[in-house]
């Protein structure tokens, strides 16, 4: 088996978290500290996953999987979110700012992102890219086309190993290829959902027969996108909106619909 990041053949990988566990951990289905039950959560499209705990494929090697929690994930949860995610007012201490998404509606959709200073705003670039890297990833080991076959390309190729050396090495990741997290409020959540305590996790590939986008994570108050498409760069904008109407209409409205069944 071979791991996605060093290339080492292994006996046995890591089952590896597409979402980091803090998620899970923070927000799904434990007990809080005073013994209440916070929230539930719901994987789109597979029912035989579990219900306990988020999917896990098997993706890198120890080591790698290692370095990536000790490197990005321990030390994200404390800017994604509150310690106690019960009390409002702490979210509201973190700097979330609004930005409008066009291309998906008539009017903008108001999203958040984060604001923090440059090396915590690093932290939560990679964390993201990471997140969106690794269901890449899963797309392609499930046997999703577009992901494959990106994957299996000479392009790619290429931007995996940009990805691979950024997140690994702190090398410069080539340009238009980062990824983008975004924080939708709890009614948002309520929208997809239908319900007060349940959380929507999700992943997908986005695009159609003749071209690949990208793709997109959710996950309880937040969404990734990484555009993977090919562009001159006066096509960009276009496409990056196709890309938008995708993730926040179409698969937001598939979504909403299965878990509605």
């Amino acid at each position: 088996m071979i791991c996605i990041a060093c290339g080492s053949d292994e006996a046995v990988l890591a089952k590896s978290h597409i979402i980091s566990n803090f998620v899970r951990k923070r927000l799904t289905g434990e007990k809080g500290r005073g013994g209440s039950k916070k929230f539930t959560f719901k994987w789109i499209g597979r029912s035989d996953l579990p219900n306990q705990d988020l999917p896990k494929p098997y993706l890198m090697c120890k080591r790698c999987d290692n370095t990536l929690g000790a490197t990005v994930e321990r030390n994200t949860a404390t800017l994604l979110m509150p310690e106690n995610v019960d009390l409002f007012h702490e979210w509201q201490q973190l700097p979330i700012l609004e930005c409008q998404i066009h291309g998906v509606f008539d009017e903008p959709l108001p999203l958040g992102i984060y604001d923090y200073p440059l090396s915590q705003q690093f932290l939560i670039e990679k964390f993201a890219l990471s997140t969106a890297w690794r269901a890449l990833h899963a797309l392609a080991k499930d046997d999703e086309k577009l992901s494959k076959d990106f994957l299996i390309s000479a392009r790619g190729r290429g931007i995996n190993q940009s990805v691979i050396r950024h997140l690994f090495d702190d090398a410069i990741l080539e340009d238009g290829f980062a990824a983008s997290l975004y924080y939708w409020p709890p009614q948002t959540v309520r929208f997809i959902t239908g319900k007060d305590d349940e959380m929507p996790f999700a992943w997908v590939e986005l695009g159609d027969q003749n071209e690949f986008l990208g793709v997109a994570v959710m996950f309880a108050y937040w969404v990734i996108i990484w555009p993977l498409f090919e562009c001159e760069e006066h096509q960009r904008s276009e496409k990056l909106n196709r890309l938008n109407k995708m993730c926040f209409l179409n698969w937001v409205a598939s979504v909403k619909k299965q878990l509605s069944q």
